[in-house]
């Protein structure tokens, strides 16, 4: 596994992956307009502007993309992380715990002061169990707004371990 900068070129694998994520494995716990709303929020040219105003990276095996994630610092201690997804074909792996671990070494490397990473998820069913896995804590009830359409959001902390 290999993680590097966003490319321009790859907006329009980011809006794969990310669709792919939503229309086959969320649809039981969205509903088919806040599928539809959430797929359509981020459309490739979209991608190319969250990584003009993210830090914005690509998640590489064997030279192929197979996921993404970005992080945005919202305050002096605080450190987002915006979006992370896998193609469907390479979950169950470890690979996104390993997305994680590079994540948190980038953060401490890179935004020293951050100590706190934050998600919201608005699929916490589907994935609050990858999230507990690797260190994160359900904290409150939040939206996150796709298209004008407020969507409920679960947000999860992860205290950060200074070396």
């Amino acid at each position: 596994m290999k993680i590097r900068p966003f490319q321009d070129t790859d907006a329009a694998f980011c809006f794969r992956v990310r669709s792919r994520a939503f229309i086959q494995k969320f649809y039981g716990e969205l509903t088919p307009q806040e599928v539809t709303t959430a797929v359509n929020s981020y459309l490739p040219e979209d991608y190319l502007r969250m990584a003009r105003e993210t830090t914005f990276f690509i998640v590489e095996q064997d030279g192929t993309p197979i996921g993404f994630f970005n992080l945005k610092q919202m305050d002096q201690s605080t450190a987002e992380l915006p979006l992370i997804y896998l193609d469907l074909d390479h979950l169950g792996r470890g690979i996104g715990a390993a997305c994680l671990d590079y994540i948190e070494k980038w953060l401490l490397e890179n935004w020293s002061e951050v100590n706190t990473l934050i998600v919201d998820t608005i699929i916490p069913k589907y994935n609050c169990g990858f999230y507990l896995k690797v260190g994160f804590e359900p904290r409150e009830s939040t939206y996150c707004e796709f298209s004008g359409q407020k969507i409920k959001a679960l947000r999860l902390v992860k205290k950060l371990m200074k070396n």
